[in-house]
């Protein structure tokens, strides 16, 4: 029987790390929110959307220059860091805060935050270069989908159970059908990518690798 002086898991307070993601994401789609419907009376303030795709999304065509320069300027860098953190809108926005909230907390209450925080960052970047390297001119990606298709990644790894190997397939399964039956470019491989990264980082962040380097 459970000790009822503990709380229930899902009433623990969440690790700061997921606060920190998901008050960033809803920050900024309530500062765009707001932009957009008068609520913020700035020059401008209602294409801060459409600016914060140019500003924070990533492109393969910058990719691309970057590359081929062998320059790397922080205004291009930063991207694959921050375009987890605008949506298209307030649906998608609360979708990810929602997700991450959930599978953030499980995550990171195995590894920890900081641990957490360096995975999601990672796959992220991840996410972003392949979404880069493949995508057609003019295409931008913008989103927290591969944030938490990373933390999905993650979650499956770090329980490993059936249930959510399982869960991880049917979201696999779901991202290609939607690819397939409605397009949208090359998101759904930044997705993919993310999610293998996630799942590979928290194995070797929890696995026996990290064993075996804590040993020596």
């Amino acid at each position: 029987m459970r000790d009822k002086s503990r709380p229930a898991p899902f009433l623990n307070p969440l690790p700061w790390a997921v606060w920190l993601l998901a008050l960033g994401i809803a920050g900024v789609e309530l500062v765009l929110w707001a932009g957009a419907h008068g609520l913020v009376n700035w020059a401008g303030s209602a294409g801060w959307r459409a600016q914060a795709l140019v500003a924070f999304g990533v492109s393969p065509d910058l990719q691309g220059w970057m590359w081929d320069s062998g320059r790397y300027p922080p205004e291009g860098l930063w991207r694959y860091l921050v375009y987890g953190f605008v949506h298209l809108g307030p649906m998608q926005a609360a979708l990810v805060v929602v997700i991450t909230a959930a599978l953030g907390k499980a995550c990171a209450e195995r590894l920890g935050s900081l641990k957490t925080l360096l995975l999601l960052i990672l796959a992220q970047v991840a996410g972003g270069v392949a979404f880069g390297l493949v995508a057609d001119p003019g295409a931008w990606l913008i989103g927290g989908y591969p944030m938490i298709f990373a933390l999905a990644g993650a979650y499956a790894v770090l329980m490993g159970t059936r249930a959510t190997i399982l869960m991880v397939a049917v979201l696999v399964v779901a991202r290609i059908a939607l690819m397939l039956v409605a397009g949208g470019g090359m998101d759904w491989l930044a997705d993919l990518t993310a999610l293998a990264t996630g799942a590979a980082l928290a194995y070797l962040l929890d696995g026996p690798v990290l064993e075996r380097l804590r040993q020596r």
